[in-house]
């Protein structure tokens, strides 16, 4: 039996924070700074053997619209494209990518999905293990065999099947890190953990993570493993400075005491109403300033992923295209002062309460 891991040192990162002033007391609660050395090697994910933890970027790569075609792949962008955004991310100190099985699924069958396409990547770049640190998410949906064929999903099994079935699509190398997609009902959590046990007991992964858990449901998750002294790697929401949801219902607070790291999906928030794009208006024109008067000359992209970096989250932002490339690459390695930090906060909680 493993030990439990709640023993193990916490990241440096986590170390690194310090709190807000006291004269803004209701953000120091919240929220911590980081410090503004960053370092992307004191990063890591969290594995079963601490010695083996796995160092990843500041910032990582959101492939859902590799291989997929209502984003426009074979269309605007093609696997070449592709292959050239993988590559300049790499020369920019990128190593963290985040895929799942569903990503580009209606290409598996030509193996360009999301995992064909990023495994293909790391090959063709010749990459070691240690270098590229790739994350996958299993769908929890009985019914996932519609899209992706096999079974119906239910119980552990079907589960450790599909991951062994990722890992196929990955050219046969083991997932860096394996997730739960999101907790569906017709899987307990005691299920749900038990597949990431016996993922790791198989060597289809190094370390195992949730996505799309809340607070109650991040907390179970962690006691569940850790009495079986498995480590939680990482909890996957979406977070951004227009949806803090997260951090105001404590997920992120929770997510750091237990040095579970927080990736950060949809870190520049899709514009999806109009209240939200007024809000993205308004964000937009703050963050640009910022970016020039205290940052240095960062565009508001740069600054929005360092505030979700700063924040003590990981942004995954979605690309496809290597152009994007040079506003992640300039969110990399600072900290915004926490001056502008909070500025930011404030405008947000006077914009959510109009």
């Amino acid at each position: 039996m493993r030990s439990p891991q709640s023993s193990l040192p916490s990241s440096s990162n986590a170390s690194n924070r310090v709190p807000f002033t006291r004269r803004r007391r209701k953000t120091s609660k919240i929220c911590r700074a980081m410090s503004s050395n960053t370092n992307s090697k004191s990063l890591y994910l969290k594995t079963v053997d601490g010695n083996e933890n796995l160092p990843i970027s500041d910032i990582g790569l959101g492939t859902i619209s590799w291989g997929d075609e209502s984003y426009g792949f074979n269309k605007q962008y093609r696997e070449k494209d592709l292959k050239e955004t993988y590559r300049k991310a790499r020369e920019c100190g990128v190593n963290f990518f985040d895929t799942a099985e569903v990503y580009g699924y209606k290409n598996t069958k030509f193996e360009q999905s999301s995992e064909h396409i990023l495994s293909r990547c790391r090959e063709e770049e010749a990459e070691d293990e240690s270098e590229v640190v790739i994350g996958s998410k299993v769908f929890t949906i009985p019914w996932t065999n519609a899209l992706l064929g096999g079974g119906f999903r239910l119980g552990k099994e079907s589960l450790v099947l599909a991951g062994k079935e990722s890992v196929k699509r990955m050219n046969n190398r083991p997932m860096d890190l394996w997730s739960i997609h999101f907790p569906f009902p017709s899987f307990s959590q005691e299920v749900l953990m038990s597949a990431l046990e016996e993922s790791l007991d198989l060597g289809l992964t190094k370390a195992v993570g949730v996505s799309n858990y809340n607070k109650e449901q991040l907390e179970k998750a962690y006691d569940i493993l850790d009495k079986r002294g498995i480590p939680l790697a990482s909890n996957q929401v979406e977070y951004s400075i227009l949806n803090r949801k997260a951090e105001k219902e404590g997920l992120l607070r929770s997510c750091q005491d237990r040095d579970v790291k927080v990736v950060a999906y949809s870190p520049l928030k899709a514009l999806k109403t109009t209240e939200i794009a007024e809000k993205y208006v308004i964000m937009n024109k703050l963050c640009d300033f910022i970016g020039q008067v205290n940052s240095g000359g960062k565009s508001s992209v740069s600054v929005m992923l360092n505030y979700c970096v700063t924040k003590g989250t990981i942004p995954i932002p979605g690309v496809k295209k290597v152009e994007q490339i040079a506003d992640i690459e300039n969110a990399m390695g600072w900290t915004l002062d926490e001056e502008s930090l909070l500025t930011i906060d404030e405008k947000m909680d006077y914009l959510d309460g109009l």
